[in-house]
């Protein structure tokens, strides 16, 4: 008996994933957390895959000199539109990534594409990879963060819209099959994915729950945040990889 609305093919006609993404907000310290992992591989001019609300564009353009964020979802451009009326350096695609010209985007030479939460929603991850790879300079980097351990996917993740999750083998193989040298990967968030399995395997939830949010901001974030940049977990709720064009793969 099917007990959620699958998400996969239509996400983006729907303003479930914005409603989704306004709870997912309130997570303030893990989302400085994850910014603060990529932080280091951001460069100057940046291509945002699928900017949601706005919550990483505006951590984006504090550090950048431009940019540019592609999001198909008409409820989702609708806040990011609000979220950075006033930056000049942020500039709005509102389309899908398949509608983008490559040929137009790597005429913006970026040296950075930034892709958080997004590529588990694309049916076609490799090819996303691939026009990701093709789209910034030689020297460039592909920044990706996306949800981990297949063995975790429940009915959020389908009402969500992913068509997986991860395991290293899996975004290692993705990479590689995009012509993109691994140059760092790594889990984070052990306690998140404890927290997700629950969710998955016995409460069946289907939407974020705006008081466990709130619940891992107050009490868990504080001292499991900074202890996982000190030591790096074994195994998380998410995955992060930072990946370059290969040699000759270009």
């Amino acid at each position: 008996m099917i007990d959620h609305t699958d998400r996969r093919f239509n996400q983006t006609t729907d303003r479930y994933a914005a409603d989704d993404l306004e709870t997912i907000r309130e997570a303030r310290r893990y989302g400085e957390h994850v910014f603060q992992l990529l932080r280091p591989h951001v460069g100057r001019r940046v291509l945002e895959v699928g900017c949601g609300i706005g919550t990483m564009s505006r951590k984006l353009t504090a550090v950048a000199d431009i940019v540019v964020g592609i999001e198909p979802n008409v409820a989702c451009i609708e806040r990011v539109e609000a979220e950075v009326r006033h930056e000049p350096k942020f500039t709005l695609r509102p389309c899908h990534l398949e509608e983008c010209d490559p040929v137009e985007l790597a005429s913006h030479r970026f040296d950075t594409v930034y892709c958080v939460n997004v590529l588990e929603h694309l049916q076609e991850d490799v090819a996303a990879l691939s026009l990701f790879k093709d789209v910034i300079v030689p020297a460039g980097r592909v920044l990706v963060f996306v949800p981990a351990v297949m063995a975790a996917y429940g009915p959020l993740d389908a009402e969500l819209g992913h068509h997986r999750r991860y395991s290293k083998r899996t975004l290692s193989d993705a990479f590689a099959a995009a012509g993109l040298e691994m140059v760092m990967l790594r889990y984070t968030n052990p306690l998140g994915l404890l927290g997700w399995m629950y969710n998955s395997h016995v409460t069946r939830a289907r939407v974020h729950s705006l008081a466990q949010v709130k619940l891992f901001e107050r009490l868990v974030a504080p001292w499991a945040l900074p202890l996982e940049r000190l030591v790096t977990p074994p195994i998380g709720l998410s995955l992060m990889a930072v990946g370059r064009p290969a040699a000759g793969g270009r």
